[in-house]
């Protein structure tokens, strides 16, 4: 399996995912928006088998928050503070229950920590769309917003991961 940015070459209409919105985002936008600098997103295939058959993606995007936006972050900073959103991730459901939902949240938080030590971040931020996707990211340590689905983790624990 490979991780590499998307490109024209990658057959985007075949990717599916339970998600309407994760499959019309890899389908519609996400080329378009990494060709206008906006986010970039990575997509897992399997260079052996189908190369060009998109396996899973994820979505990184710059963002700032306040800081009382940041749920137990003890600094007192008055300015925007700089995270990186987690816009995307999907695994076709053909690929699903294979741990790659898994090994594309560690890439992304990989690329994170590589960003983080050229310019400031303070965490990693994403919108889990239900409950049972909020219940996954909690177990790689995210924590929730109160009384929503909005979740994050700071960078700290992300570089302890020792992914690069």
């Amino acid at each position: 399996m490979l991780v590499e940015p998307i490109s024209r070459s990658h057959a985007r209409k075949r990717f599916d995912s339970e998600d309407k919105e994760v499959t019309r985002f890899l389908q519609e936008q996400a080329l378009q928006d990494q060709e206008r600098d906006l986010s970039r997103t990575m997509v897992l295939v399997d260079e052996q088998v189908e190369p060009t058959r998109i396996v899973g993606y994820n979505t990184l995007l710059m963002a700032q928050v306040k800081q009382e936006e940041i749920p137990g972050d003890r600094l007192r900073i008055k300015r925007a503070i700089p995270v990186i959103r987690l816009g995307q991730l999907g695994i076709d459901p053909e690929f699903q229950g294979r741990g790659y939902g898994e090994l594309m949240l560690m890439d992304a938080q990989a690329r994170i920590d590589e960003i983080s030590r050229k310019t400031g971040v303070r965490a990693m931020m994403l919108d889990a769309r239900n409950e049972k996707l909020a219940r996954w990211y909690e177990r790689y340590n995210f924590i929730r917003f109160p009384d929503q689905f909005r979740m994050f983790k700071s960078i700290d624990p992300i570089r302890a991961l020792k992914l690069i």
